[in-house]
């Protein structure tokens, strides 16, 4: 299809030229007088482009297309035609987003040189925002078929987990051996919930839909909590775990759910990390009227160069087995609590990571 190119000319014989040569090139040229026709015209039919005289009977072309709403962002590109010579009107011109000025009179190869290279310019960006526009879309239904697939493995997964808990607590089975392997697999159950719950939660969070649920939380009860759910985990693997609360932190004010979630993703990577007959540490206190929570390892520490990147959606350390979603989780729900999370070097060796959530009123 011709590109439709709006010129707003007050010059009959310039008009009249234009119109010649632009028609003669394949193109559907539309001439108008003034400014006020211009107006109509381009809301009748939006152009392609527009080259439009600084000079008007009615007014000014500069802020007729400001009126028009052309500018750096628009997706139509436009030209002015001057007779003037003077350097400042023509950088007000390109201050103003125009692609180019025509200098009057102008020969027929010039004019349609600066008219074709600023279409083929136009088609480029339209091809390519296209383009961003359609990943875009791509992305996002990638994202919700993964938040329905998720959805809908939680109901399963808890169904499986509350079996296992029922076993347990009714001593359907008495001997020692099978009680434990039951209780493995209700540790199991409930990781996989918990990473599940992260999944939904991240794509949430991006999606700036993350609300917590601010609520008084005893730490000492969740410290206890974290304990039992690790207990299985710690003792494969060798590793001790201790908790430490201090009694200003004994009661915080924040999201349990969100706290706890953080912490099971720290002490996790913690244990990962830990060598074998070391213990790590997780402690809550207050520090500069901000509720803070460290999870110390002794493992092999991460370098300067990835302390940041450590955070990111996908980045596991080296010598990590894992999706790389748990760290990324944590800190969008510090952000999403107003808080922070940062990894230090622990003195003596290893890993410090630090989540300082504020305090909420009351």
């Amino acid at each position: 299809m011709a590109h439709h190119i709006l010129i707003v000319e007050d010059d009959v014989n310039i008009q009249g030229f234009a119109q010649t040569v632009l028609e003669s090139a394949g193109y559907e040229p539309e001439v108008v007088g003034t400014a006020a026709d211009a107006k109509r015209a381009f809301k009748s039919a939006k152009p392609d482009m527009v080259i439009v005289d600084i000079g008007l009977p009615d007014g000014n072309g500069m802020e007729l297309v400001k009126d028009l709403g052309l500018g750096p962002e628009s997706d139509v590109p436009f030209l002015f035609l001057t007779a003037s010579r003077d350097l400042q009107t023509r950088l007000e011109c390109f201050r103003l987003g125009a692609m180019d000025y025509i200098p009057k009179p102008f020969a027929v190869e010039e004019l349609l040189a600066r008219v074709q290279v600023h279409l083929k310019t136009k088609r480029s960006r339209d091809d390519l925002t296209r383009r961003n526009y359609e990943l875009e879309l791509r992305h996002r239904a990638r994202q919700d078929l993964t938040d329905m697939i998720v959805h809908d493995l939680k109901a399963p997964l808890a169904s499986i987990k509350g079996t296992l808990q029922l076993a347990v607590q009714h001593g359907l089975i008495t001997e020692p051996a099978y009680q434990n392997l039951l209780v493995s697999a209700g540790t199991a159950a409930e990781f996989m919930l918990l990473m599940l719950n992260d999944l939904l939660d991240m794509g949430r969070a991006e999606a700036a839909c993350l609300q917590p649920e601010i609520t008084p939380v005893n730490v000492e009860a969740l410290a206890a909590k974290l304990k039992v759910l690790f207990q299985v985990h710690c003792r494969v693997r060798g590793v001790g775990i201790e908790t430490k609360v201090s009694p200003e932190a004994t009661m915080v004010r924040t999201d349990a759910g969100l706290l706890f979630r953080i912490l099971v993703n720290l002490v996790s990577n913690a244990i990962k990390f830990s060598p074998r007959g070391s213990a790590l540490s997780v402690e809550a206190s207050v520090k500069d009227g901000r509720q803070r929570f460290t999870v110390a390892d002794r493992g092999p520490g991460i370098p300067d160069s990835g302390k940041s990147r450590i955070f990111d959606k996908y980045v596991t350390a080296a010598e990590a087995q894992g999706t790389g979603i748990g760290l990324a989780f944590c800190r969008v729900a510090a952000a999403a609590l107003k808080g922070t999370i940062r990894v230090e070097d622990r003195p003596g060796g290893g890993s410090l990571f630090i989540v300082d959530l504020p305090t909420p009123a009351a």
